[in-house]
């Protein structure tokens, strides 16, 4: 079947020699409709350059919808023609490893309720996300679902609740979701810093009540203009350090610094007395299967209820042949979600 495929040099390829999974008792066999581009994780895999993965070369992707072709003789949570999330591959070293490789032609999804009901042990909550979506939703706009479910839960771990005061920076589609998911959660006043005036915009289609480009005006100036009081959360969408050191200058005392953006360099410092005596820096960089499988229901009824369109976030639909195309969108910030698929 055919994939993309990376060797953490900064080459892409799609192969057509990668293996079809095998079905399982518990495990069911998707063909991908698509898969997103992840604009953090993907390209730093891309590049070879994402802290603790060196396997390659890999078949990449992690932000895929899939349907159901089969199913093994104990799976209860699939049925053949479901719409399901995540779906992967194994390793099949020394041909390929996997980098969860969602970018598949086919792949597999693991019946973890299945396997839990049935006392085996080796079942891996990882796979507790691999979960149904509704059949209305368009699967090629359905692969921001995922990142949709990992801000919502990131905003839920770091516990912005109502009347918080809230900045985020970054304009990408995380940046964006963390907008629309901290006004659900109740926060009085999101501002945003980007430098994209497009999506300056959708962040205000989104919510937001502050919208900055930060290349043309000073965010930490403007913000304390339009909101005297200091912050309850300042999020780094990004992962720079240059974004923490300004977050501890709009903090309040005890305040919390979100960190979602992937891959701060450790090459460069944090002004760490620009800030209170008290405050908490909290990561959420990486997803939590089980929580993130709690709140899917949440998310999917935000999109069938209209609080959220996909279509603000998936900007890009390109055939899987388009992969570079793809790719260089999103390096050159000349899109927001990228959707891969399969004809």
């Amino acid at each position: 079947m055919r994939g993309l495929v990376i060797d953490g040099k900064g080459n892409i390829a799609l192969k057509d020699d990668i293996p079809v999974p095998e079905l399982s008792d518990y495990t069911a066999i998707v063909k991908t409709a698509a898969c997103g581009i992840c604009n953090g994780t993907d390209l730093k895999l891309r590049e070879g350059h994402l802290n603790g993965f060196d396997t390659y070369p890999a078949v990449l992707g992690h932000e895929s919808v899939g349907r159901v072709l089969r199913t093994g003789k104990k799976v209860i949570s699939y049925k053949e023609g479901d719409l399901v999330l995540r779906s992967g591959l194994d390793d099949t070293y020394p041909l390929y490893h996997s980098l969860w490789g969602s970018f598949g032609e086919y792949g597999r999804v693991t019946d973890y309720q299945a396997m839990i009901r049935d006392g085996v042990t080796e079942a891996d909550i990882s796979n507790i996300s691999q979960q149904v979506i509704p059949a209305d939703i368009d699967p090629v706009d359905g692969v921001m679902v995922i990142t949709l479910k990992e801000v919502c839960a990131a905003v839920k771990r770091l516990g912005v609740g109502p009347g918080d005061k809230v900045a985020v920076s970054g304009c990408g589609p995380v940046g964006l979701a963390l907008v629309k998911f901290c006004k659900l959660a109740g926060a009085s006043f999101v501002a945003l810093s980007g430098h994209h005036d497009d999506r300056l915009a959708t962040a205000k289609k989104l919510g937001a009540d502050l919208a900055v480009n930060s290349k043309k005006e000073n965010f930490a100036e403007v913000l304390k203009k339009k909101l005297p009081q200091k912050l309850d959360f300042y999020i780094d969408a990004v992962g720079r350090c240059g974004i923490i050191s300004e977050a501890l200058t709009l903090i309040k005392d005890d305040g919390i610094i979100g960190v979602y953006g992937i891959g701060l360099e450790e090459d460069r410092g944090i002004a760490w007395r620009n800030g209170p005596y008290n405050f908490k820096i909290h990561s959420v960089q990486w997803p939590v299967p089980e929580i993130e499988a709690s709140i899917h229901d949440e998310v999917v009824r935000y999109i069938q209820d209209g609080n959220i369109d996909l279509k603000d976030f998936v900007t890009h639909r390109l055939p899987i042949e388009e992969y570079e195309k793809g790719f260089e969108l999103i390096k050159s910030r000349k899109c927001l979600k990228v959707s891969l698929y399969y004809q």
